[in-house]
């Protein structure tokens, strides 16, 4: 479980974040970030892909597009791709150099001239043929020439994020797309190229990874060059080498960032665990049971236990709780705690845990907090939901 990781690994962020809460400096429903455990992630990631002569762009979206984690990023990974269309304009307007855009959500025909004049995107992804000729022409009226990637639909894309060239016709669209003023086809990519294979406990290509390398072959052999051959999906460092096997050249690091990939559940991640979940005992039932404050109780969190305190020791030495979130087609107002018969709970109490999360779609409160040379823990900010 992520929570047995953190306190295994960083259990000094458990035990500042519950003194953060016990003094009322942070509220529940609060994502509490270690900024320096982020930048020691980042720093691993792009030192193994310089190793294996592959770039990165990173993904903020899961933080929220926070300031201070992106200056912490940046040093090291100098890129970013953005997921939509807000999350460029966010990083655009901080001053981040937006070099993917276009993947996984279009964007809108409106914003395409904007972001090009600003963001000054290295690649864009193409998912159809109306899109190609709208980046065409605001590429035309800005006098320059857009790189282009094409998505190529592999079969194995996620609810929401459908879209893309299929393998048998790659070649007729590539060329059709070259034939637009402004526009050069620079590569292929997909999403997601690798998942988690939870029964076997190990990352696995998919079918968008083996339909991508069809795809780039074919185009190759028309005559196109494949610059980027950009392969995102579980990117981390136990994911690089794979990238560097299939001949991939870039990919999207975003939870390992934080410590968050699917293998922290397990105890064996490479990255430093950066992230928890802060709340609170809303209320006691008459059962024994509690209530427990939510907002950010991501629907794909697999938390499966809190600790729970009154006092930052209560809480750091004794059994974690059993947690159930309720299902995704309910509000996450609370979560319910399963109190043992040997616990006593009280309103007000400190709940503290760790799962996958996605701060730009949640309504929960951000805090920024970094341990000094000193070993002196800071909290640096306190965002509210935007």
């Amino acid at each position: 479980m992520f929570l047995n990781a953190v306190k295994k690994r960083n259990p000094e962020l458990i035990g500042f974040a519950a003194e953060l809460h016990r003094a009322g400096a942070i509220p529940p429903n609060t994502f509490v970030i270690d900024r320096g455990a982020v930048r020691r992630n980042a720093e691993r990631l792009a030192q193994k892909a310089s190793e294996l002569n592959l770039q990165l762009y990173f993904m903020a979206k899961q933080i929220g597009y926070d300031e201070q984690l992106i200056s912490a990023i940046l040093p090291a990974i100098p890129a970013a791709v953005a997921v939509d269309w807000m999350g460029a304009e966010a990083q655009i307007a901080q001053g981040v150099p937006v070099k993917h855009v276009g993947h996984l959500v279009p964007i809108p025909f409106h914003s395409i001239p904007h972001i090009m004049a600003k963001g000054q995107p290295e690649v864009w992804t193409l998912l159809d043929l109306d899109a190609a000729k709208a980046v065409s022409e605001a590429a035309q009226a800005q006098e320059r020439t857009q790189q282009i990637l094409l998505r190529i639909n592999g079969g194995q894309l996620f609810p929401g994020q459908e879209g893309g060239f299929a393998t048998d016709t790659i070649t007729d669209i590539a060329r059709r797309i070259a034939s637009l003023p402004g526009l050069k086809l620079a590569g292929v990519t997909s999403y997601p190229c690798f998942t988690w294979d939870e029964n076997n406990e190990q990352y696995i290509p998919s079918s968008n990874l083996q339909e991508l390398l069809i795809a780039a072959e074919r185009l190759r052999e028309a005559g196109f060059e494949m610059k980027q051959i950009n392969t995102p999906g579980n990117t981390s460092l136990s994911v690089l080498p794979l990238l560097a096997k299939y001949g991939a050249t870039h990919g999207e690091p975003g939870h390992a960032l934080t410590g968050t990939t699917p293998e922290q559940s397990l105890g064996r991640c490479e990255e430093e665990p950066a992230a928890i979940y802060v709340s609170e005992v809303s209320a006691m039932l008459p059962s024994g049971q509690a209530l427990a404050y939510g907002g950010g109780l991501y629907a794909r969190a697999h938390a499966r236990s809190a600790l729970v305190g009154g006092s930052v020791e209560e809480l750091m030495e004794t059994e974690a709780i059993p947690v159930a979130f309720p299902p995704a087609q309910f509000i996450d107002y609370q979560c319910s705690l399963h109190v043992p018969e040997t616990r006593h709970l009280h309103s007000g109490d400190t709940v503290i845990m760790a799962f996958r999360f996605q701060l730009f779609v949640l309504r929960s409160y951000r805090a920024i907090v970094e341990q000094d040379d000193q070993g002196i823990w800071r909290l640096l900010s306190l965002k509210a939901p935007e």
